[in-house]
């Protein structure tokens, strides 16, 4: 597959990547646009930036789906310009240097060093503008929404909703040909994250990695998640064995195990038993006293 453009709605794109079958995103208003994540890599991010100024040179904003590298490392093609998201600079840019070094790694071991060394020099630009809640972002003639999701997929998901056009881009909170990824993520809160986003029905619903989809395929896709935290739920009260957990999972089983896994992660350590108190020294018993009774018999008229 090469790289493609979808419009799913008047001036509402998602790109279609290539690598990691990633879905990035263009919503274009009247005065300016704002750019949906930003690739892999800055190679990467260069080819979106000069695909968007094919169909616009209006001035840009971006936006961070999360804090996953393949969602924010192009954005140095970008230049200056107001980078919203749910977590801080500093977060950005202590997890982006751990990813950095580990996905490099993978690359090699795959054989991939152009990859590798694409990762390895991507200057790491963190977010500059916070979102807490929702921000409504006027691009001149069309309003949108971005919503902070709560913890699901990961601690700082970031959904984009254009109410005119009723397109919903979901980041990695939904994927479109892949299960869902629970590493690092909330396996109980994350179906009842997305109920909640979806619940204005948008039209078109726009996936992290996969084709664009519907209303209702992201509802299936929700309905699965949610029967997926319910069995982890049934193993840790011991109504299912891990067994028949991954026999059944709705994803499979190498998905079931990593939301098993995580599950476990998340679950605080049992209390300690509280102490025994300490033991008295021993003492002997105090003595016994026997009085004897005597019955006096007095003569009081001496």
């Amino acid at each position: 597959m090469s790289d493609r453009w979808i419009e799913v709605a008047p001036r509402v794109w998602a790109l279609r990547v290539q690598e990691l079958d990633q879905t990035l995103g263009l919503v274009i208003g009247d005065e300016s646009c704002l750019v949906i994540d930003t690739g892999v890599s800055a190679e990467a991010g260069y080819a979106f930036a000069t695909a968007i100024r094919e169909k616009t040179d209006l001035p840009w904003q971006v936006a961070y789906t999360h804090d996953h590298f393949d969602h924010w490392f192009g954005t140095s093609a970008f230049g200056e310009a107001a980078i919203w998201a749910v977590g801080d600079g500093a977060q950005y840019i202590a997890r982006g240097d751990e990813q950095r070094q580990a996905w490099a790694a993978r690359y090699r071991r795959e054989g991939r060093e152009e990859k590798a060394r694409d990762i390895a020099r991507s200057k790491l630009v963190p977010p500059n503008c916070r979102v807490q809640g929702a921000v409504g972002l006027n691009l001149g003639g069309r309003t949108v929404v971005l919503r902070q999701a709560g913890l699901a997929h990961s601690d700082n998901d970031l959904v984009i909703e254009v109410p005119d056009a009723g397109v919903l881009f979901a980041g990695d909170l939904l994927e479109n040909g892949a299960a869902p990824s629970y590493t690092g993520a909330f396996p109980y809160e994350w179906p009842q994250a997305v109920e909640y986003l979806l619940s204005w029905k948008p039209a078109v619903v726009v996936p992290g990695h996969g084709d664009p989809a519907d209303y209702w395929w992201a509802r299936a896709q929700v309905r699965d998640m949610a029967e997926t935290a319910r069995m982890c739920a049934e193993v840790a009260q011991g109504f299912l064995t891990e067994e028949e957990a991954l026999a059944h999972s709705p994803f499979g089983e190498a998905t079931m195990r990593a939301a098993l896994d995580r599950c476990k992660e998340l679950t605080p350590p049992p209390p300690p038993e509280p102490e025994a108190p300490a033991a008295k020294p021993q003492t002997p018993p105090p003595p016994v006293v026997v009085y004897d009774i005597f019955d006096y018999d007095i003569d009081l008229t001496r």
